[in-house]
């Protein structure tokens, strides 16, 4: 029987945006890739049809990372190296996302390459409440490479 492995689990998993790491983090969402797929009929030489589906192009992808707002300037100046001063080039960095395991081992290594964000928005602000503010970025990307440790 072949051994039997424990699962990565979700809580912990870290990212950084070219080498920096973000020092909160509370959720990644949509990480994934896509691609088309082509589908094509034939015939045999004996009137038999057949469908063959093959690779097509790489969709890119968008993923959506949620933290606490904080006094953390990394995530603000990227940002605005796009949103404010228009520097697609200076913009674009590799997003490297760790998954580890129970120790604290990387087991998963995501590298979303080319990336840079499309989107920003700060949590509700409610006279009264007691919550932390978060900030959610929308990280759009072109190429997506996974290692496994």
């Amino acid at each position: 029987m072949a051994d039997m492995q424990d699962n990565f689990v979700v809580h912990t998993f870290g990212i950084q945006i070219d080498g920096v790491q973000l020092e909160q983090l509370k959720s990644i969402s949509g990480l994934g890739m896509q691609q088309d797929v082509i589908t094509s009929q034939h015939v045999t030489d004996k009137g038999v049809v057949y469908t063959r589906k093959q690779p097509g192009a790489k969709t890119p992808g968008s993923v959506t990372i949620t933290r606490g707002m904080d006094k953390s300037k990394a995530l603000g100046d990227w940002i605005k190296e796009t949103y404010e001063k228009g520097d697609v080039t200076k913009g674009r960095k590799n997003v490297t996302i760790e998954m580890k395991d129970n120790t604290g081992k990387t087991v998963r290594r995501i590298t979303l390459m080319r990336a840079w964000a499309s989107s920003w928005q700060s949590g509700d602000l409610i006279a009264g409440q007691t919550n932390a503010v978060d900030e959610s970025v929308t990280i759009e990307f072109e190429e997506m490479k996974v290692e496994d440790s």
